[in-house]
């Protein structure tokens, strides 16, 4: 009996011993590496509690929501009003540029311009571009340069001047076209000074306008840099070039077939450009002077025409050249051979 209940004590003290030692390894933390996430790379945040708070969240968000809020809104309406303004202003460089020369015209000197303004009745009347490209408008508190403007130009110019109205109504018509001029010679019933009212014609408004001899095969233009060119009328595209202002455009005959003897005029004194020239049948004083590039100076009034009589010696004939252009006396006809001489 004794044997056996010793027995049952040292078994019982046996498993109290390896259940305290279990105890203990139980409560011993697990010291394993950790596991490895997103493919060796980085590893996952840190798990927060609920309980924890995100200051930094917080904070960041304060900091944006008071970036995003405006912090007046009449800024805001200015800023869209500056940007609606520069808006309008870079269509209307758009347009400006897109006119062709054939749709536009920009004001010169001696153009008469009607000046409306729809504030007041009496502030409306006509004014002429002075020689120096302005207009005296009282309205606008000075001297306004107008020249190389179109009439929309001028408007948009005279609303920013005018300081008495706080909306001026303005409009800006042409009156008279006096400053695009090109002169038309040769085989034509309507010769002479011509004022168009575009940058730029084409030539079959001028031919319509000046009525060409069908004995008119080619057209010389001579544009205001002093260079020629030259069109046959047959051509269907000659029809379209361009004549420009201060442009001379003369329409010829074939004369090489009719006349193979070339025949010429002289010219000299107070023009741009004297010496031998071409000569046709028809051909008057004051279109030697435009051919051979024009007066020199606008004061200019003695011209003398030297021509061979029957004895083969020089006759001349002195002529007025202010009375013939303002039509008091006729414009002679030269001859072959015939020397101008322009000028004292």
């Amino acid at each position: 009996m004794k044997t056996t209940s010793l027995k049952k004590i040292s078994l019982t003290a046996i498993l109290a011993v390896l259940g305290l030692t279990g105890a203990a390894v139980a409560q011993t933390p697990e010291n394993t590496p950790a596991k490895k996430v997103n493919f060796g790379y980085s590893q996952n945040p840190k798990t927060r509690t609920g309980k924890e708070p995100n200051n930094a969240a917080n904070k960041q968000n304060s900091t944006v929501t008071a970036e995003t809020v405006p912090a007046n809104v009449p800024e805001t309406t200015a800023s869209n009003d500056t940007i609606a303004k520069k808006t309008l202003e870079v269509v209307k460089n758009a347009n400006k540029k897109a006119v062709a020369p054939t749709q536009n015209y920009k004001v010169g000197v001696g153009d008469v311009l009607f000046i409306n303004l729809q504030n007041n009745a009496k502030g409306s009347t006509y004014y002429t571009v002075l020689n120096d490209g302005t207009i005296d408008y009282p309205l606008a508190g000075q001297m306004v340069s107008v020249a190389g403007l179109n009439t929309d130009e001028i408007e948009d110019l005279l609303r920013e001047k005018i300081r008495l109205y706080e909306n001026p109504q303005v409009s800006v018509k042409i009156r008279d076209y006096a400053s695009h001029k090109i002169s038309v010679l040769g085989l034509v019933e309507k010769s002479g000074d011509k004022f168009i009212q575009r940058e730029a014609v084409p030539l079959f408004v001028v031919r319509a306008e000046a009525v060409v001899s069908p004995n008119a095969v080619r057209v010389v233009i001579r544009r205001g840099d002093a260079t020629a060119e030259t069109y046959e009328l047959k051509d269907e595209k000659t029809d379209e070039v361009l004549v420009l202002p201060n442009d001379i455009v003369e329409f010829q005959a074939d004369t090489t077939a009719a006349n193979p003897a070339a025949q010429y005029f002289y010219i000299g004194g107070e023009v741009v450009a004297g010496g031998q020239k071409d000569f046709h049948e028809g051909l008057t004083l004051t279109q030697a002077i435009l051919v051979s590039g024009g007066l020199k100076r606008s004061g200019v009034k003695k011209v003398v025409i030297r021509r061979k009589n029957a004895d083969g010696m020089l006759v001349s004939s002195e002529y007025n050249l202010k009375q013939i252009k303002d039509g008091k006396a006729p414009d002679p006809v030269l001859m072959a051979g015939d020397t101008v001489e322009v000028g004292d």
